[in-house]
């Protein structure tokens, strides 16, 4: 009988031709390990009751048995694969495809690989690599360090040349990175290509090196990212999937480490080159025979698309590319199924259609996202529409987040999964639907924003001009009240149980938004316990800014600018305590910011309603009964926009 460990190789019968398993997988040479296991087996199953063998098993091609349904077994294709539109194949022997407990042997091999983190064998052919490996350490791995948030001492001790074990550099990817962006091969798949066919990860591996070495405190990230970056900038990258990985990996890293520019060249490129090995279509993953990789490019695919609807909206852009492409993939699985057995795959078809059956279907963390994703490109530049459809639009568009909101499975309404951890996917959708609420309201609410906003790495829609109407009041307490919730609700999910790292470095700019918003709520709008318990979100939101900053660039960088503003808020009298009062005129206000954009109804030259300042000794007693006494002193005169017919006490609203 031919068999397979299921582990780290293919075994060659003595006949000389592959086993049934080699069709999904090419895991290399066996390791000694794997053949002890084997022959074990061999010898458990020459002693099992003949009677055994007199079961037949049914004739059934290879996808449809690792998909686990019926099959008609018809020749040359089966019935099923033909419906489906699959490859069709059947295994060489009929006496089944799957060792019942390679399972379990793949399990006992993933807890042994986590605990660990010392060399594995290996057959040498990850040798090849060794041009984009550093030498080996056997030193744990401790986590980030918390000697502050990216300090210049810290980056500048990040230079150091010392090696990095790339085992280690591998867990730590998987560890830290991977389950906010899953769709690279699960870690067990990965290393068994990584021996069997290191080439095709050429272009991939050293960019997941350079990802892992920023959550260590003792690696030489520069000097991997140097590496990295002049491996995928390359003029003629080979167009397969794995590049495609590679340019979208070193997108969201190079976006997080805050040069814009840049990050969107890559992801563009990885766009481009996605379309054209015709990735946006479902034949390009269903021509493989290997079901976790065909899993995989689909992944690939879609998060290409979540990103680029990401990258749109950092840069308030009023599209994003794929957007606009056509695509047929089919959607991804479940977490919990990536790492085993690949489920038939639903469509969006389907997706679509499920809110019209009697038991609603559910599917997929991942497919629950992409939908939200869908709905994010039909919003972007709401203002630059007519200032008398930006209500409409507003509208609709609330009722449509709404709408995925109100449909989602009981299950996927929070963000704990089943086994009582974070599920990174339903985290990253919630976090972005509160996120994009907040984009749509903030712009038709009470919360002005300062001007200095418009110059930070994340900023809101500017407020449309509006002629006042006899709804005004009502509609800005609506947008406000809304914007005020979603900005709540988005900083809330940092205080979950969990490390703030292991979230993805695309949401800084989304908390940063939400804590912008509430430090707008606490300099015009809140009173009394409202403002003591938005004070605390705001430090929530610092916080969890302050967390990412360890190791990300672009949280440093939004960390700064939201203490820019939160200094000038925090140095201001509460609405309701009594203020001092000064006239600030529109050739005031540029001349603090030149890109300063009045756009109130008044005419320009007329005095804006006062804004609060305080004396000195005010502000030093303020800072200290508010306890913000670790802010440096206050270093420019906070103007802000749209004062006019915008400023009064709104307390209240939340009751």
């Amino acid at each position: 009988m031919n068999t397979s460990s299921g582990t780290k190789g293919a075994v060659i019968p003595p006949n000389g031709t592959e086993d049934a398993l080699s069709m999904f997988f090419d895991f290399g040479e066996p390791t000694q390990d794997t053949l002890e296991v084997l022959h074990r087996d061999l010898a458990r199953q020459s002693q099992e009751p003949h009677q055994r063998g007199g079961i037949r098993v049914s004739l059934a091609c290879v996808p449809c048995r690792s998909r686990h349904v019926k099959c008609g077994a018809e020749m040359p294709n089966c019935s099923r694969c033909l419906q489906d539109d699959k490859p069709c194949f059947y295994a060489k022997s009929r006496r089944g495809m799957r060792d019942r407990n390679a399972p379990k042997k793949r399990a006992t091999l993933r807890e042994a690989g986590k605990t660990s983190p010392g060399p594995a064998k290996s057959n040498g052919n990850i040798n090849s690599l060794s041009s984009l490996q550093a030498n080996s350490t056997s030193e744990p791995y401790t986590g980030p360090s918390s000697d502050g948030s990216g300090s210049p001492e810290r980056w500048a001790s990040r230079m150091s040349t010392k090696p990095a074990n790339p085992i280690r550099l591998i867990d730590l990817y998987y560890s830290s990175f991977h389950n906010a962006h899953p769709f690279l091969l699960p870690r067990y798949y990965f290393q068994s290509r990584l021996q069997s066919d290191p080439e095709s990860l050429r272009f991939l591996y050293p960019v997941m090196q350079w990802i892992a070495s920023v959550y260590s405190p003792d690696v030489s990230s520069a000097e991997l990212r140097d590496n990295a970056m002049t491996q995928i900038e390359l003029a003629n990258l080979p167009p397969n999937g794995f590049t495609v990985q590679a340019l979208l990996l070193a997108a969201i890293a190079t976006h997080s480490q805050n040069d814009m520019a840049k990050s969107r060249a890559i992801l563009d490129r990885a766009i481009y080159l996605a379309l054209e090995i015709r990735m946006n279509s479902r034949t390009f993953a269903n021509m493989e025979r290997d079901p976790v990789m065909a899993e995989s490019w689909r992944r690939t695919y879609w998060f290409l698309y979540i990103t680029d609807a990401k990258f749109a909206s950092f840069r308030n852009a009023t599209h994003f590319m794929l957007y606009s492409i056509e695509a047929n993939v089919e959607l991804p699985c479940e977490e919990c199924d990536y790492d085993g057995i690949i489920p038939r795959s639903r469509t969006i078809k389907e997706h679509e259609s499920r809110d019209f059956e009697d038991e609603e279907p559910v599917f997929s963390s991942f497919t629950y996202l992409i939908d939200l994703t869908r709905i994010t490109g039909s919003l972007l530049g709401f203002d630059r529409l007519p200032p008398s459809e930006i209500e409409n639009a507003v509208n609709n568009a609330d009722a449509r987040l709404m709408n995925w909101r109100l449909h989602l499975p009981r299950e996927k309404q929070g963000v704990v999964d089943k086994n009582e951890e974070i599920d990174e996917i339903l985290f990253f959708a919630h976090h972005h639907l509160q996120v994009i609420l907040v984009y749509i309201h903030r712009p038709l609410s009470r919360l002005v924003q300062s001007p200095l906003e418009d110059l930070f790495t994340c900023s809101f829609p500017a407020a449309p001009f509006q002629q006042p109407t006899g709804d005004e009041d009502h509609t800005y307490w609506l947008h406000t009240k809304k914007t005020i919730e979603a900005a709540e609700a988005a900083t809330n999910l940092y205080a979950l149980p969990c490390p703030i790292l292991s979230h993805s470095p695309l949401g800084t700019c989304g908390l940063t938004l939400s804590t912008l918003a509430q430090l707008s709520a606490c300099a015009y709008i809140l009173t009394g316990p409202e403002w003591y318990r938005t004070r605390d979100r705001i430090r929530l939101g610092l916080g969890g800014l302050k967390a990412f900053a360890e190791v990300w660039p672009i949280a440093r960088t939004n960390e700064k600018e939201t203490k820019m503003v939160a200094r000038s808020v925090f140095a201001m009298p509460r609405p309701g305590t009594g203020t001092t009062t000064v006239t600030v005129s529109v050739e005031q206000a540029k001349s603090v910011t030149p890109n300063f954009t009045y756009t109130s109804a008044f005419p320009v030259g007329t005095p804006i309603p006062a804004l609060s300042m305080v004396t000195q000794n005010q502000n030093q007693n303020q800072k200290s009964r508010d306890g913000w006494q670790e802010l440096s002193e206050i270093d420019y005169f906070a103007t802000w926009n749209a004062f006019s017919g915008r400023q009064q006490d709104f307390s209240g609203i939340l009751t």
